[in-house]
């Protein structure tokens, strides 16, 4: 064995075991969060219950016995006050001040301040309700700054808050025509101001009702980013005066409690506080599934707490309608086929609950099947060692440099490996790329961390795929130059043999960039595996170019032996007359590739037909993990095809079926690239990807055979049993 295969091999089995080690690591990280709590919406369980006119009392203690375990009471706003027919009213003074009138509906003291010393800006509030307004006030002094607000306790009760032109809220445009066809934009008119939404504090009424039916009380604050310096101190209060301590802090509004915008930070207190008390705080996961939804503030205080934060999962309107949805689903399936998905899945380990929806207005009176998707969803989340309860929260964990570089070593040694395999390198220049690679490993994991995190799992995304097109050429290309004739059961044997080797080339990788992306924010989903892609084109290029060297192009049998053709092969292929079924290939070609690429995400507009989400609900409920559809339905039987014709001598079919064959490798890949994506998850869809893949494989073999036969009866023989 030469200096440089044993210097390779040693550097790779260090690799494996320090990859190993960071997979053990995160596996246990992953075992100790468990356990997910549900929690109800305040306002839309309340709107429920007048629908269904019931109490609010009874509404909740019924929701006390599905499964929900806490109700999300959200501090009081202006606007929330009017919505919910408060006796209030409120309006910029801008607005205010152009009615004829104004001066009867305020006291004196308050129209002689208005008069003197307000800016149109300023927000007026007016309410004839002394405890509201005593409830208000206490809470405004409470939580902002003297400054910011005047009161008057008068008949007419005025609250002024000061506000600014940033706070303005304005309508939408307007265009119109004239009679002459021109244009006219109307100027957008000042309506309200963000002072329309702050926190007002927490109506105790509300925390009552939740309290008598059962449920513990989660308190949303929502913060105000100026003229703040109490707020945080008020909620913190406001636990403690109600004694409700929750289980994570799901913050309303644009900013973390506390934040303040002129200094772009959050207010220490509140940190001290989350802290002491051991209260994580909430990512609500944004529409598309992918990253949390943005609050100034958040990943700033995430990192600071060490990552000590819950994924939540909001039940947001077009989840709330899937209700008998695709008239498929009766009742409630479809909601607890999303739930369940997110909680295995994603990480999620908080559900914000909101009732069925018949329209954007109604809801869907069926009270009682609450009871049975929370019990259906328990005994179908217990196979994964998840309950209901409270929240679990992961511990913190992260990558150590000297770890990641003993793993990405390795990786520089398998991609020297496949660039010798398919250009056959000059060996000075292997050496040359060696040093400089083992010298920006061991600098880069220390001098841009983050970055090399990046890198490594994406050199991994893509060099393990690359193995394995390289295994899978190399093995047609054997199987051609054998002139073996094959029996049935010998394809078969070989195709399976042939699909388990290349989907465990790709296992290895999947499971190395699992092991690379397992520090926190990475299982948290606030970094994310950016090249999902580029892993996906780019072992496609390389596809074409081993299969031109290894197999070439429109080149003979007894030339394959040779891999110096790779030149007059690919002149052959660019100078190749085009025909009008060659361009409609290519379209066919591109818009397959096309929807391949688009569906490796959800922000694009690419959804799955109906009968596709049918058939992956199945499969859902019959195993521990889907496997993933273009692995078990399309290019796990395209590896048997693709062995199947070389066995057979069809050489100008193979490059369609070998290319289809080569997504499966990168789709194995892909699916630990999801990195919030429980370890065990991704290995268990692979295995069971692999199972379903040779049952649909043979079954293929068997239909190609049968094809074959009629062919031999009617257009010649072959010399095969």
């Amino acid at each position: 064995m030469s200096i440089k295969k044993k210097v390779y091999l040693v550097l790779l089995c260090i690799s494996l075991i320090a990859t190993g080690v960071l997979l053990f690591n995160r596996v246990e990280v992953e075992d100790q969060a468990k356990s997910v709590e549900i929690i109800a919406d305040y306002t839309e369980f309340t709107l429920f219950a007048e629908q269904l006119g019931i109490s609010e009392d009874e509404m909740y203690k019924e929701l006390s016995k599905t499964g929900i375990s806490s109700v999300a009471v959200i501090e009081d706003t202006l606007y929330s006050l009017v919505n919910e027919q408060k006796p209030i009213e409120y309006g910029l003074w801008e607005n205010v001040q152009k009615s004829i009138d104004w001066k009867d509906k305020y006291g004196a003291e308050a129209v002689s301040f208005l008069e003197s010393d307000v800016s149109k800006y300023d927000m007026v509030v007016r309410t004839k309700d002394q405890a509201l307004f005593d409830r208000i006030k206490s809470s405004i002094i409470a939580r902002y700054d003297a400054d910011f607000y005047h009161f008057f306790d008068e008949e007419v009760k005025t609250i002024v808050l000061k506000g600014t032109i940033e706070d303005l809220y304005y309508t939408e445009d307007v265009r119109y025509k004239d009679i002459e066809a021109n244009g006219i934009k109307l100027p957008r008119v000042e309506v309200s101001s963000a002072l329309e939404d702050i926190g007002l504090g927490f109506d105790p009424e509300k925390i009552q009702h939740v309290k008598d039916g059962g449920l513990k009380v989660n308190l949303r604050p929502i913060n105000f980013a100026r003229k703040n310096s109490h707020i945080a101190q008020a909620y913190f209060d406001d636990i403690e005066k109600y004694q409700e301590m929750p289980q994570e802090i799901i913050f309303g509004g644009r900013e973390v409690l506390g934040f303040e915008s002129e200094v772009r930070n959050y207010d220490p207190y509140l940190y001290e506080q989350l802290v002491e008390r051991k209260i994580p705080i909430a990512l609500i996961e944004s529409s598309v599934q992918r990253g949390h939804t943005e609050q100034e503030g958040l990943t700033h205080l995430a990192q600071d707490l060490d990552y000590q934060v819950v994924r939540v999962f909001p039940v947001i309107e077009y989840i709330q309608q899937r209700y008998d949805y695709l008239g498929y689903y009766k009742g409630s399936i479809e909601v607890e086929n999303t739930l369940y998905r997110a909680i295995t899945e994603r990480n999620i380990r908080s559900v914000y609950f909101r009732p069925y929806k018949s329209t954007m207005f109604t809801y869907q009176e069926v009270l009682e099947d609450y009871k049975t998707m929370f019990s259906d969803l328990q005994r179908r989340l217990e196979p994964h060692g998840i309950t209901l309860g409270s929240p679990s929260v992961m511990p913190y964990h992260n990558v150590t440099p000297m770890l990641l570089m003993l793993s990405a070593f390795g990786l520089l040694v398998l991609g020297l490996v496949a660039l010798k395999l398919i250009l056959d390198i000059n060996e000075k220049f292997e050496w040359l790329i060696f040093g400089l690679g083992l010298l920006f490993i061991a600098a880069s994991v220390y001098v841009i961390p983050n970055l090399s995190v990046e890198l490594y799992a994406l050199a991994a995304a893509n060099i393990y795929p690359i193995l394995a097109i390289i295994f899978f050429i190399e093995y047609i290309k054997d199987i051609l130059l054998s002139n073996k004739v094959y029996t049935f059961r010998g394809i078969l044997i070989k195709s399976a043999v042939g699909l388990l080797t290349a989907v465990a080339i790709c296992l290895v990788g999947g499971l190395t960039v699992g092991a690379i992306m397992s520090r926190s924010d990475y299982l948290l989903e606030m970094s994310f595996y950016r090249g999902v892609k580029i892993s996906l084109l780019f072992p496609m290029v390389v596809f074409v170019i081993v299969y031109i060297v290894k197999l070439g192009y429109r080149r003979k049998l007894r030339d394959l032996e040779e891999n110096k053709n790779f030149i007059k092969d690919l002149k052959g292929l660019l100078y190749e007359n085009v025909k009008v079924y060659h361009l409609i290939l290519a379209l066919i070609l591109g818009f397959i590739v096309y929807i391949y690429i688009a569906r490796s995400g959800h922000e694009s507009n690419v959804e799955a037909l109906n009968i596709e989400i049918i058939f992956r609900n199945f499969l859902e409920n019959v195993m521990l993990a889907r496997p993933r559809t273009k692995e078990i339905l399309m290019s796990f039987p395209a590896v048997f095809a693709t062995i199947y014709l070389a066995c057979r001598g069809y050489q100008k079919l193979l490059f369609p079926f070998a290319l289809t064959a080569m997504v499966g490798f990168t789709s194995v890949v892909n699916t630990f690239c999801h990195s919030r994506a429980p370890i065990y998850l991704s290995t268990a869809r692979t295995g069971l990807s692999l199972l379903t893949g040779l049952v649909v494989g043979i079954i293929a073999l068997v239909i190609m055979e049968i094809i074959n036969r009629i062919y031999i009866a009617y257009f010649g023989s072959k010399n095969y049993e």
